[in-house]
């Protein structure tokens, strides 16, 4: 059981891990704070789950500049541009705050901000998973790839629960005062780790080479590993169908069909995110995966398949045990996934890959208008379904179509 125990938690014995976990749980603690905060807001304000969906998809804006974003990374420093990342979490969450004490705040103002913070989102995802393998060393990537994700599905409780119970008893004024201090705490910590890479030179990549044809590399590069291709294609069809459950259509299902409040909202989440942290601890505490593509793959429609149960579901109490199953099968599909384009992809090509595995997330945004408009013109009901029973099929497609996924079986020996 120690044995479990310690191999569960490996990557924290480095110190620059430990900084860079703190970081995230920080900045994701007040990103999911604020998701519930605004999303509630924008849903007082214009009773449409069609803005909802608006809202949710500009926060994603960044994906379709991510390939770009993975050579800047890759070219100009990664220290520099993850400073720079988190400082931008700072200025805009600030500018809402101020905005909400001189009673300025209005559903234009919160979608042009969250468009801007699409941007941020995009750049910081892509250089925080850059620098994760030269943080803990490739002997425990896999284990620093699951706690990472831990931390994520941690905040993912916690957060939406504080942004519920904050909008409830304090307003946005209020609650947006504890958002900013957490992104600036993210901020200082990622400031005080040691040893962040900066520009990568090798023979794939050089600075005086142009930012295009960086790009390009990273295209062809993609485009020789069939598997890269599988994964992203998969990538793409989960944020298609199977991230707007939680980032819109339960909302909306909190609010029409259950008939409950923020607060109630914010558990519904939390139990998504707690089923989340079980499957990353599990997966993290396995000692080698070699049928990762196997895990990731099952979980994808496992996790299909709960979001056409959650169609059916139109009470609050029994939605939290059948959020937790469907949370943890999102894990075994998200973190695998991660796992193998990490460890499928050369150093010098990581910050390119990344973009392009950032760019899979642009079928976020068109699921989540998609889904906005049909939950307004149909019904929640209609839009879980149909998402649900989409991305089944899509996934069986792209099995068909790229096998490599679950045949490749040499994976973390």
């Amino acid at each position: 059981m120690r044995e479990v125990i310690s191999r569960t938690f490996s990557s924290f014995g480095v110190p620059g891990f430990r900084l860079l976990w703190s970081a995230d749980v920080a900045l994701n603690w007040a990103e999911f704070m604020e998701i519930i905060i605004l999303s509630w807001f924008v849903l007082e304000q214009t009773e449409s789950p069609l803005i909802l969906g608006i809202f949710a998809a500009l926060r994603f804006t960044g994906t379709l500049a991510a390939p770009f974003f993975g050579v800047v990374v890759d070219r100009f420093g990664r220290r520099l541009i993850f400073l720079v990342s988190r400082a931008s979490f700072v200025v805009l969450s600030s500018t809402i705050l101020v905005l909400s004490f001189m009673s300025m705040l209005n559903i234009f103002a919160v979608l042009l901000l969250a468009a801007c913070v699409g941007f941020s989102r995009t750049m910081d995802n892509i250089v925080r998973q850059s620098v994760l393998p030269d943080v803990v060393g490739e002997s425990r990537l896999s284990n620093g790839v699951a706690l990472s994700r831990t931390g994520r599905d941690v905040t993912q409780i916690i957060g939406p629960v504080c942004g519920g119970i904050l909008m409830e008893v304090a307003g946005i004024g209020l609650s947006y005062i504890l958002v900013v201090l957490l992104y600036s705490l993210s901020l200082l910590l990622v400031f005080l780790v040691k040893g962040l890479p900066g520009a990568i030179v090798s023979s794939y990549s050089t600075v005086s080479s142009s930012v295009l044809k960086n790009l390009f590399e990273g295209f062809r590069y993609v485009k020789s590993e069939r598997l890269l291709v599988g994964l992203l294609v998969v990538a793409f069809v989960v944020n298609l169908t199977a991230f707007p459950l939680n980032q819109t259509l339960l909302a909306v299902s909190a609010k029409d069909v259950m008939r409950v409040g923020a607060y109630e909202l914010g558990w519904l989440v939390g139990a998504y995110s707690f089923g989340s942290l079980l499957g990353s601890l599990l997966v993290g505490s396995l000692p080698s995966l070699g049928s990762a593509g196997k895990i990731m793959f099952i979980g994808s429609v496992f996790w299909h398949i709960g979001i056409i149960a959650m169609a059916f579901m139109e009470w609050f109490y029994p939605s939290i045990p059948l959020l937790i199953v469907v949370g943890c099968a999102q894990s075994f599909s998200m973190v695998t996934m991660a796992m193998m384009i990490l460890r499928y992809t050369t150093p010098e090509m990581r910050g390119r890959i990344l973009g392009l595995r950032q760019l899979a997330v642009y079928g976020l945004p068109v699921g989540l208008l998609l889904s906005g408009y049909v939950a307004e013109d149909f019904g929640v009901f209609v839009a879980l379904l149909g998402n649900g029973l989409l991305g089944i099929v899509l996934l069986l497609l792209s099995l068909w179509f790229w096998p490599v996924m679950v045949s490749r079986q040499r994976f973390m020996e």
